[in-house]
């Protein structure tokens, strides 16, 4: 998915946006959806084609090739679980999380990425009740102190929660 830069997937997300409601997407109804002029707009529509994201022949509709739409699914995918992750275990602001899940994601490399959308994405499908861990540092984040029960893991004579001081 690098293979776009951060612009041309606001263009590309912008074509899946529009898909859902409309069917005859042309290089002015993008521009209007991202406020941007039209000549930027088809010179990106034409690059994205050129990449195998759109189908496009100029003066004619716009769609996602199957490599685009798969491409949108999985940075939505990405988003929504670092997100959900920023908003849900540290508690950030929705908008905020939002905010800094972009930043995170453009600023990993793919492989970094994947681990780590990955992790986030098996401690939130995990069966398991809710890790310690989760819980001590929304206490910790909270009052700037790390519990008690936590020192005593960090310190390696952990017995309450047989971890084996790891």
């Amino acid at each position: 998915m690098k293979e776009l830069t951060e612009s041309l997937e606001k263009y590309l997300f912008a074509v899946y946006e529009l898909s859902k409601t409309n069917s005859s997407i042309i290089v002015k109804d993008v521009s209007e959806y991202l406020k941007i002029g039209g000549a930027s707009t088809a010179k990106a529509i034409k690059t994205l084609r050129d990449k195998g994201f759109l189908n496009y022949v100029p003066y004619s509709t716009i769609s996602l090739t199957p490599r685009g739409l798969e491409t949108v699914e999985l940075k939505v995918y990405r988003h929504n679980t670092i997100t959900n992750f920023l908003n849900k275990v540290l508690d950030i602001e929705q908008k905020n999380a939002e905010k800094n899940a972009n930043a995170i994601e453009y600023s990993m490399t793919e492989d970094v990425l994947i681990k780590f959308v990955h992790f986030l994405d098996f401690m939130g499908q995990c069966t398991c009740r809710e890790p310690k861990w989760i819980k001590s540092c929304k206490h910790s984040l909270g009052n700037g102190e790390i519990p008690q029960k936590c020192t005593s893991c960090i310190s390696g004579g952990c017995s309450s929660c047989n971890c084996g001081g790891q």
